[in-house]
């Protein structure tokens, strides 16, 4: 977790691009799983490891996003937390926003 989150630091304070960002934590969670396998560690246990580091850096990545809505003075809604996760899921499919 603290990978991903010092990512996330980085995703911040660099201002790097969404379709950097996004790839960077799927990078993180794909070499943990490889760490982890290389180390004798089950493959379901290293899925959930994976599966995790990911599940956080979206939840990073949507609180971001729906913090930005409201400093921009706007009421978030359940589409603006739609489109956080599709924007997210759909980086993390192809590489690009």
């Amino acid at each position: 977790m603290a990978l991903v989150e010092s990512q996330h630091k980085y995703f911040l304070k660099e201002s790097i691009d969404n379709s950097e960002h996004i790839p960077a934590i799927k990078r993180i969670a794909d070499t943990a799983y490889q760490y982890l396998i290389a180390n004798g560690i089950s493959s379901d246990n290293s899925i959930k490891v994976k599966e995790e580091l990911i599940h956080y850096g979206k939840e990073l990545f949507i609180q971001l996003w729906m913090q930005n809505i409201v400093e921009d003075e706007e009421i978030p809604s359940k589409k603006d937390l739609r489109e956080a996760e599709k924007t997210f899921e759909k980086i993390l499919k192809t590489g690009k926003d």
